[in-house]
């Protein structure tokens, strides 16, 4: 039987208050929504899909639970990005069977990027490495699938967590992974001027964590 969302601590000493909650889920028809309402595109979605959303969203509503004492459910918004209820911000991500949410009070961050990723074997790694990676980290990571993994999850969560402010769209070459430790904190540089806020040269400090065969990554922009 499928269990429920539990919550994660994967990090110490982080700047602000938030909640992150990981959900093993099956892609299997049938599998609970727990009185979750479908919007219609994902209704009409094959069922891996419906699964992939329907854990997401269970993964938000108990991360908002933890943290508001209500366990609200993001809705879609058109370009499909979670509508965080008043007053919270968050984000979702899975992989394969595994679920993960992240959820903070408004004002806290300005935004905030969550992402999670099946560690690269070499061949994956080397097959995506033209698209995720600049020519730099190509140079620099030839060969190191695990950094071209933290790469490519750490740039997708600092591009969901950029979206709601920038609200265009973002490519794996507009920022590159420059450094990270033993101790779960890495760095991104932007590799381009995003706007006024986010010139060229801008760092933005990334957390990760290894579970099992996945890799977590977050990215908090702070005020």
């Amino acid at each position: 039987m499928e269990s429920g969302p539990e919550l994660l601590h994967p990090w110490q000493g982080e700047p602000i208050d938030y909640r992150c909650v990981a959900l093993r889920f099956s892609r299997e028809p049938g599998s609970p929504g727990l009185g979750i309402a479908l919007p219609d595109r994902i209704a009409r979605a094959a069922p891996r899909r419906r699964a992939e959303w329907l854990a997401g969203r269970r993964c938000a509503s108990e991360a908002l639970r933890l943290l508001t004492g209500q366990g609200a459910c993001p809705g879609m918004a058109p370009d499909r990005s979670p509508l965080w209820p008043d007053g919270t911000l968050g984000s979702i991500s899975h992989s394969g069977d595994m679920a993960v949410a992240i959820a903070a009070r408004a004002g806290t961050c300005l935004a905030m990027g969550i992402d999670i990723e099946r560690v690269m074997s070499g061949q994956a790694a080397s097959e995506i490495a033209s698209e995720a990676l600049t020519p730099w980290e190509r140079h620099r990571f030839e060969g190191d699938a695990f950094s071209v993994t933290l790469a490519f999850s750490a740039k997708e969560s600092l591009f969901k967590a950029l979206y709601p402010l920038l609200r265009r769209p973002m490519s794996f070459q507009l920022s590159e992974l420059i450094a990270r430790d033993d101790q779960g904190t890495a760095r991104l540089r932007l590799v381009e001027e995003l706007s006024p806020e986010f010139p060229a040269g801008r760092e933005v400090e990334a957390r990760f964590a290894r579970l099992g065969d996945l890799l977590l990554t977050r990215v908090l922009v702070l005020a």
